[in-house]
């Protein structure tokens, strides 16, 4: 009888082990942190969700700023006529120089010539 019990903890043993490099392994991949969802996500200095989505179609770049403030970046799409302001971006984790890579949420807004918002585009980015 003695055996059986110490076969049945070895075989519990090395379950829960499995388990647990299993659940240690799938948090490191490229997926949502569950502890802190923003870990790979650089903000702008004013940014927040909530702030995000007080912006509408048709407001100027004034108005969004405003809300926002000043972008992380700015890209101009000269031809189409338009240019995008992105409050977030990947690779926080990377520029604090630690290991690891998550999703990150990306929080963009896209402006026409006459700087008037014409696109918001928000979301889970996986790569």
């Amino acid at each position: 009888m003695i055996i059986f019990y110490k076969i049945l903890s070895s075989i519990l043993l090395f379950v829960t082990v499995l388990i647990t490099f299993l659940i240690g392994a799938g948090l490191t991949i490229e997926g949502i942190n569950i502890f802190s969802p923003f870990i790979d996500t650089q903000l702008a200095p004013n940014y927040s969700p909530e702030k995000f989505d007080l912006i509408k179609l048709g407001q100027s770049v004034k108005e969004v700023e405003t809300v926002l403030g000043k972008p992380l970046y700015h890209h101009v799409d000269s031809l189409n006529n338009k240019f995008e302001y992105d409050y977030t971006n990947d690779g926080k984790l990377r520029s604090n120089k630690k290991s690891g890579d998550f999703a990150w949420y990306r929080s963009s807004i896209y402006f026409d010539e006459a700087g008037k918002v014409i696109d918001i585009d928000k979301g889970w980015s996986f790569d």
